[in-house]
């Protein structure tokens, strides 16, 4: 026996009433006013099938019953055709999924194959970061930063002062660097760190000879300090001092010599590194250390 799929054997219905062909009433028109309301129609049809007495009313319950199967039939073709559209949507939505799916995928192994080309490259800037003194840096940045902040402790470049000593001859400078030496600690006297201040560190220096009575000295650029020289003539040395932070200069100055003890701020260095930019073609923009 062929497998009951739909239940028709199994769940057999049974019709307990009597018929007696003895109902005289007119069949009623078919109206359905909702899916719903099919299986209450197939019903009422199948009584008038059993009941109705007259011919006209049995033939137009057979009429009714074959405009209900293809009532049924049409619904079951619309949602057919419905389940089958939204099947054609779904696989035009995976069709475009899928292509950029595969095109981001594409992007990727195509990135990928740059990393692997470029791997030793990559691996160089990655070793890059660690030093075998100061050990590791988190980043490349990083380690460059620590290098020019040394470099800018250490080289004599990026700082000039210029001192009109007048000591008509060429001095041997010696330039020390200290701070919060007795009246210059923030926050006033005794609250730095070291009472008396910091023990002085001897900077590297490179020295040129303007003429016989002028000197140029280049410090490194970490040791920038605001102001001009001044003369101190309790120990015959120039200074520039900001705030607590303090350079000393000495040029060698003996008790027979005549130094100039004057404003240094009204000496202009000549530029250094003159670069022209032009602007336009009336206009050049001039720039220099």
């Amino acid at each position: 026996m062929a497998e009951d799929l739909l239940g028709w054997i199994n769940d057999q219905k049974t019709f307990a009433a009597k018929v007696e062909y003895r109902d005289e009433t007119p069949t009623p028109d078919l109206t359905i006013q909702s899916s719903s309301d099919i299986l209450n129609k197939a019903q009422a049809n199948a009584d008038q099938l059993s009941n109705k007495m007259y011919g006209k009313d049995v033939r137009k319950s057979l009429a009714q019953w074959v405009l209900l199967g293809g009532y049924m039939y049409n619904q079951g073709v619309i949602t057919l055709e419905q389940f089958q559209a939204a099947l054609n949507s779904f696989e035009d939505v995976m069709k475009d999924r899928q292509v950029g799916v595969e095109k981001r995928q594409t992007k990727v192994e195509d990135m990928f194959k740059d990393v692997i080309a470029n791997a030793t490259v990559d691996s160089e800037v990655i070793n890059a970061r660690n030093s075998t003194i100061y050990g590791k840096f988190p980043t490349l940045d990083a380690r460059l930063e620590s290098i020019e902040q040394s470099l800018a402790m250490a080289i004599p470049s990026g700082y000039l002062v210029t001192i009109n000593h007048g000591l008509g001859r060429n001095p041997d400078v010696t330039v020390s660097y200290y701070e919060d030496a007795i009246g210059t600690e923030v926050g006033g006297l005794g609250k730095a760190a070291i009472f008396g201040g910091t023990k002085a560190k001897f900077l590297e220096s490179t020295v040129s000879n303007v003429d016989a009575n002028t000197v140029k000295i280049e410090l490194p650029a970490g040791f920038t300090l605001a102001g001009y020289p001044v003369y101190q003539p309790a120990d015959r040395c120039w200074y520039i001092i900001d705030r607590n932070r303090i350079l000393k200069f000495d040029l060698g100055v003996q008790t027979t010599d005549h130094p100039n003890t004057g404003s240094q701020s009204d000496i202009v260095d000549a530029p250094m590194n003159l670069v022209a930019i032009p602007i336009n073609a009336n206009t050049t923009k001039l720039d220099w250390e």
